[in-house]
């Protein structure tokens, strides 16, 4: 069934999302956006049919619970079929899932995959071991049997959906989601053609720079069958696929695609094998929408009041959500405390209770590859005592609490300003943290979309690195030192005299071999290999770019303190342009640039 790019103009082609993450097993921004998307492209009057087809993490997803909580509407085994990989014949079990909304998924489970207790990105034999080729190459091999059994089954699939009249439709374009269903378009072409079916083509959205080298030398020996399965070379898996998916590649905002072909982070690093087959190709920034509802975070008078350019109202409601934070985290610690029984965070109490003192939310999934975690814990030393509250809510990643020690540390060394909670909050104090808190901080190294949107939605300015996405999410407060000339060039390609949602903070920019190899430095996390295992921070302080990154953070920390102590107008004012900056990001405008660029209907 080679792809074809054929298709009759009165009929639309229907979309098939494929990805390694569904609704039904969502872990990162992959499965936030394969939450919306989806959905929203079978639901608009300009968008097309569509289905999900994705592993099934039975360990993650938990269906009939979902079902109980009313999250979906109906899931059944819809059919199984024999998939013989070498000498090995595997039972694929094809489960249909039918949405709250009525969107269509396909699970495809086998025995012996799919089995990751909770993160299908970590080995589910040694899930405290990261999988990541860097540090530990051999540990990837579980992921990558995933993967690529995962894209050798999905053509069987359609072929059977088909034959049960699950699949109508004539024409499909498999959307594909990174390195992990890549290999899709290259399984496509060792199965039959479809009886009815009168072409399938691939198109692939790339949500991060990552890749996966099949390397023979570490490669088990299920990998090794799949290889050959395949028909793979023993290669990076997106140099091989990327001549097979069309003549355009999207990835989720505009800033990133360019940051791809241009940024020294991308192009000697993460993705120097992939600039090559890239420059063969047009790559389009398809912004993402947003990740929430559409709705004012105050009350209808605020924002009546506030379209009049009168911010009093929204003013005081936002004081008052900054005085209720205060109550609901004192009670919340001194119940943690008086419990004894659960985690208790990392700092002393902190007094929240004087609103004119600013909280500054730092949340998110721990990456020390990505987050800056890191950049904006030093950040915090350089920044006198006493000024602001520092909230850290961070999930540990791969290398779990050890490798959080840093922000351990911050919190003993800035006692009563610095708090971590390195775990599940309560809903409550979760969303007065939303609510009331003063500035939302993002530190990213790198950010291919990001979550300043999430910030407005709740009513929350950013404080963030100009990187990625989050260039264009952020419209910066003006004539500032710590964006530099870089910074600059890259905002006002998107904000043109717009009104400031928050403050950008870049680096001034080095020479490329000194960024490279700052880079190298921060991506080989050498503290990780040391017995016992060393600081983050420590390891990074001294490299130039690392140095430079935590002095522009703390400059434009500072500023958002004296902005808030001294404005609280225009701080108001600030909060309302975040809302109105999030009409750019709509999932319709996301459907029509996927028409557009990428299937070509």
């Amino acid at each position: 069934m080679p792809p074809s790019s054929t298709h009759h103009p009165e009929e639309k082609p229907t979309v098939v999302f494929v990805a390694l993450e569904s609704e039904y097993a969502a872990f990162g921004g992959l499965g936030a956006v394969m939450r919306m998307l989806p959905k929203e492209m079978a639901a608009s009057e300009d968008g097309l049919p569509s289905f999900v087809m994705a592993p099934y993490f039975k360990n993650i997803g938990d269906l009939k619970a979902l079902k109980a909580k009313k999250k979906l509407k109906r899931y059944t085994t819809r059919l199984s079929f024999p998939l013989t990989i070498q000498d090995t014949t595997y039972t694929v079990d094809v489960t249909e899932v039918v949405g709250d909304t009525g969107l269509k998924t396909y699970l495809l489970a086998a025995e012996g995959f799919f089995t990751a207790p909770a993160n299908p990105y970590l080995n589910p034999l040694d899930p405290s071991l990261p999988l990541d080729p860097y540090t530990n190459p051999n540990n990837a091999e579980k992921l990558t049997e995933d993967a690529l059994f995962f894209c050798a089954a999905v053509p069987t699939a359609l072929v059977e959906l088909h034959k049960k009249k699950a699949i109508s439709a004539q024409h499909l374009i498999l959307h594909l989601q990174d390195w992990e269903t890549a290999c899709v378009a290259q399984a496509l072409t060792k199965v039959p053609t479809i009886p009815g079916l009168a072409s399938v083509r691939c198109v692939l959205t790339l949500h991060n720079p990552y890749d996966r080298y099949l390397s023979p030398a570490t490669a088990s020996p299920l990998v090794t069958d799949l290889v050959t399965h395949l028909g793979l070379a023993y290669d990076n898996v997106l140099t091989q696929m990327i001549p097979l998916v069309g003549e355009t590649l999207s990835t989720v905002s505009q800033n990133f695609a360019q940051e791809l072909t241009s940024d020294p982070l991308h192009t000697h690093t993460f993705a120097p094998h992939l600039q090559g087959v890239l420059a063969q190709k047009t790559l389009v920034g398809i912004d993402n929408g947003l990740f929430g509802t559409l709705a004012f975070p105050f009350s209808e008078q605020a924002r009546q009041d506030a379209e009049q350019e009168n911010y009093q109202t929204l003013e005081q409601e936002k004081w008052q959500r900054r005085q209720n934070l205060g109550d609901v985290l004192d009670s919340y610690q001194r119940e943690l405390a008086e419990t004894g029984s659960g985690p208790q965070g990392w700092g002393d109490t902190l007094d929240l209770f004087d609103p004119t003192v600013p909280v500054f939310l730092i949340l998110g999934r721990d990456d020390p590859r990505q987050k800056g975690f890191d950049v904006i814990a030093e950040a915090i030393q350089q920044i006198p005592e006493g000024l602001a509250r520092y909230i850290f809510t961070p999930i540990p990643g791969d290398e779990g609490l050890v490798g959080l020690r840093f922000l351990e540390n911050l919190a003993a060394r800035r006692s009563g300003e610095v708090k971590v909670f390195p775990f599940r909050l309560s809903l409550e104090a979760f969303l007065a943290l939303q609510k009331g808190s003063s500035f939302m901080v993002m530190g990213s190294l790198y950010e291919p979309f990001g979550a300043a949107t999430e910030a407005y939605l709740t009513g929350m300015p950013v404080v963030a690195r100009a990187s990625g996405g989050l260039v264009q999410q952020v419209a910066p407060y003006p004539n500032t030192t710590y964006l530099s000339e870089h910074g600059q060039a890259l905002a006002a390609q998107y904000h043109d005299q717009a009104k400031p949602t928050g403050f950008l903070f870049r680096e001034p920019k080095l020479p490329d071999h000194v960024e490279a190899q700052g880079w190298r430095t921060i991506i080989d996390c050498a503290y990780w290999e040391q017995n016992p295992k060393g600081d983050r921070i420590a390891d990074r302080k001294g490299t130039p770019l690392f140095d430079a990154m935590v002095k522009s953070a703390a400059e434009a920390i500072q500023d958002a303190i004296a902005f808030y102590r001294s404005d609280q107008a225009g701080y108001a004012e600030m909060i309302y342009h975040g809302f109105k900056l999030l009409d750019q990001f709509t999932w319709a405008r996301a459907i029509g640039g996927y028409r557009r660029h990428l299937y070509g209907v």
